[in-house]
């Protein structure tokens, strides 16, 4: 016990720190590091840290190979192509870059175009590291300074209790949330791709917005061709095209319309959902499809846009995002098309 002001003040133990994003890091078996703006490794787990050309120093000092590759841009996302020497003889290798917010993340793939699927859900994993520590570090820090206040204030009144445990429990929701999504995404659905026609992916999209919005003044257009076919899992694509109807339903606050239009043109199809909402500001066209990054003040982790975009690359296709002429913002879907 100390005093403060002739009043005693009782210390308090600060609680051990949990395992979070660290762990999450140093478990990943592909090779993945952090780096800042001046080429300092903020993180490196120990299959990146294996390739290491030196023990000590920065990025480039560390990894000439993939310096020399980067060309000291830090801020475009892209694959690119290294052949790193080593001593049992040179090895290609696929580096992948992802900004993220001040940091960059660095992944590393052997022979990435037979790579199974496990490992590329493992490499999009990776990037979304970074982010996991700022995300999950915040509530901890909530929860553990609740603690602190709770446990020092032995005789508080039964409402700060509740204020206090309702505090606790949001927070542990939060961080439950953000766990629970990155294990689903790390896990490969063993189903068999199947033939599925987009209109009625387009269908069951637009069910499930209804039940998870309930009543609102949300309407759903779809019109999409009937040779709009496409080879992919049950359930992935809904998901995709139910996470851009949400978010258009958010930027709507749950009053207009989206249409929902597609069609096949020659090998591949091409599906766009459009909005009536605000559009998409201008700083952030380039960000949305970051893990984490989110507009909705605190409402949302951030993640549903960065997993639909691993989903539909994962599928051979592309997901753009960008401003209508005429208003709103549009979302483009472009995949591979199957036989009819």
């Amino acid at each position: 016990m100390s005093r403060r002001e002739g009043k005693p003040v009782r210390r308090v133990r600060p609680a051990p720190r949990p395992p979070g994003a660290d762990a999450i890091l140093e478990a990943l078996p592909v090779a993945v590091a952090v780096i800042d703006a001046r080429g300092g490794i903020v993180a490196a787990n120990p299959a990146m840290q294996a390739r290491a050309a030196a023990l000590d120093g920065g990025f480039a000092a560390r990894f000439p190979d993939y310096h020399a590759v980067l060309a000291g841009d830090l801020t475009t996302v892209r694959e690119l192509d290294v052949v790193r020497a080593t001593a049992a003889g040179s090895v290609r290798e696929r580096l992948a870059i992802q900004p993220s917010g001040a940091h960059a993340i660095v992944t590393v793939l052997d022979d990435l175009p037979g790579a199974d699927p496990q490992t590329t859900r493992l490499a999009s994993l990776g990037f979304m590291v970074a982010g996991v520590c700022h995300e999950v570090s915040n509530p901890l820090a909530a929860i553990h300074s609740m603690v602190q206040i709770l446990q020092s204030r032995r005789g508080a009144s039964p409402e700060i209790f509740e204020r206090g445990l309702a505090s606790i429990s949001s927070n542990i929701g939060r961080v439950l949330g953000i766990t629970r999504t990155l294990t689903d995404f790390s896990r490969v659905n063993d189903d068999p791709l199947r033939t599925l026609a987009l209109a009625q992916v387009g269908e069951e999209a637009a069910s499930l917005l209804k039940h998870q919005t309930g009543p609102s003044a949300i309407a759903v257009d779809i019109a999409v061709a009937d040779d709009a076919l496409v080879r992919a899992r049950p359930g992935e694509l809904e998901q995709v095209v139910f996470n851009i109807l949400l978010n258009a339903a958010q930027a709507m606050d749950g009053r207009g319309r989206v249409a929902v239009a597609g069609g096949r043109r020659g090998a591949r199809v091409a599906l766009a959902i459009r909005d009536q909402g605000p559009g998409i500001a201008a700083e952030n066209l380039g960000r949305i499809f970051e893990p984490f990054f989110t507009t909705k003040n605190g409402s949302g982790a951030g993640l549903g846009l960065a997993i639909s975009s691993e989903i539909v690359h994962e599928l051979g296709g592309d997901l753009r995002a960008e401003n209508h002429p005429a208003g709103g913002a549009r979302f483009l879907i472009d995949l591979p098309a199957a036989a009819s």
